[in-house]
């Protein structure tokens, strides 16, 4: 009996076609999209050769102008395309708009640009990194055209990691993954439609459906936990289907703990489905105003979590710490990251018990609140 109302349960569900869309579809249409944003993002390949003048009225001028035109990105391609001139040709073609700015090259070398870009933050890095170099090399005596010549720049620019990771080391820090974590987390919170709207379909005064499973002689609570069991089913096979999606078609890295993976993406389906369900039985409203106070809490969950902007996700964390623990979509986000990164269970483990406890909290608040309810007539 159980089972055969468990499938017609899913055939059910299956007619849902808006709920399925939210599951089955947008998801693996908003990760194409962060593919597309996000793919090479940190890559070197994409940079484009940065013009840019050097004023040589020195000596100095000319050595500055040879070190900028041999910095190199790692894959070996070239970042300045240095030209030497004088003080107002630099300006002329800076106002032209054919250099991104000039380098006036003295004891402390002056950067001129037009306006603010990505192009200009990089000729302010390395005007900077050149000065500290400058002063580096003076402060030992050494700044001598012979040293120059014989590779001293070039030495003392080049930096040494003593600090090894314990960590695996193909497992690099990859913020954009982030963005792809917290996507998970808001498909997990997805579930949210699949638990609203097995409350909608249980409760006699929110449809017809539930107006006829009420006086069936079957026990509510009982149907109730089958018809949660079939959104669960439906639910976590959409989840399963976006990881192997992001993993096996956009090569999103989740680590090498396929079972724990499969763990959070369950425990983040049942605490969406049970938060779904306790919205719909707690808030006192028509099916309009709960819908939207839903999407506000999935959307507002998924922002805070990262999906917007990573930044503000560190930002919630520092100040509002209380929030990133109450925050399933955050919880979701942060066990991908840590399965991804690091070695320890630790903080994997705390997450996952907070995505627990919300879970249970959930499911007692709504069981609560369908136990004592009653009806004079239907």
């Amino acid at each position: 009996m159980a089972f055969q109302l468990y499938k017609m349960r899913i055939k059910c569900l299956c007619r849902s076609y808006e709920t399925v869309f939210w599951s089955f579809g947008f998801p693996f249409l908003l990760a194409m999209f962060f593919y597309m944003g996000f793919d090479n993002l940190s890559s070197d390949k994409y940079i484009d050769i940065i013009p840019v003048a050097v004023v040589t009225e020195d000596s100095m001028g000319s050595n500055l102008a040879d070190i900028m035109a041999k910095v190199e990105t790692k894959e070996g391609k070239k970042i300045f395309d240095v030209q030497e001139k004088s003080l107002e040709e630099a300006k002329e073609l800076l106002k032209n708009d054919q250099i991104e700015g000039y380098i006036i090259a003295a004891d402390t070398p002056e950067l001129y640009i037009k306006e603010n870009g990505i192009n200009q933050s990089i000729l302010k890095a390395f005007a900077d990194n050149y000065l500290h170099m400058s002063q580096t090399a003076k402060s030992i005596g050494a700044l001598k055209q012979k040293t120059v010549n014989a590779g001293f720049v070039k030495e003392i620019s080049h930096y040494k990691n003593y600090i090894a990771d314990g960590n695996d080391k193909e497992r690099i820090p990859d913020v954009t993954l982030i963005y792809f974590y917290t996507l998970v987390g808001l498909a997990c919170m997805f579930g949210t439609n699949w638990g609203f709207r097995e409350m909608i379909d249980i409760q006699a005064n929110q449809s017809i459906v539930g107006a006829r499973i009420n006086v069936s002689p079957i026990h509510k609570i009982k149907l109730l936990l089958i018809n949660f069991m079939a959104a669960f089913t439906l639910h976590y096979i959409s989840i399963l289907f976006l990881l192997f999606f992001l993993n096996e078609v956009l090569g999103i890295d989740f680590g090498n703990k396929l079972g724990f993976v499969l763990l959070t993406a369950l425990l983040g389906s049942l605490c969406g489905i049970s938060l779904g369900a306790m919205i719909c039985v707690v808030v006192k409203a028509n099916v309009k105003v709960r819908s939207a106070i839903l999407n506000a809490v999935v959307i507002g969950g998924g922002v805070l979590s990262g999906m917007v902007a990573v930044d503000l996700k560190y930002l919630v964390a520092a100040k509002a710490p209380i929030l990133s623990y109450v925050n399933p979509s955050s919880l979701i986000t942060d066990a991908f990251y840590c399965l991804y990164y690091y070695e320890g269970y630790e903080k994997l483990f705390q997450n996952l018990y907070m995505l627990c406890i919300l879970t249970l909290l959930f499911g007692a608040v709504t069981y609560y609140e369908v136990r004592r309810r009653e009806y004079a007539s239907i």
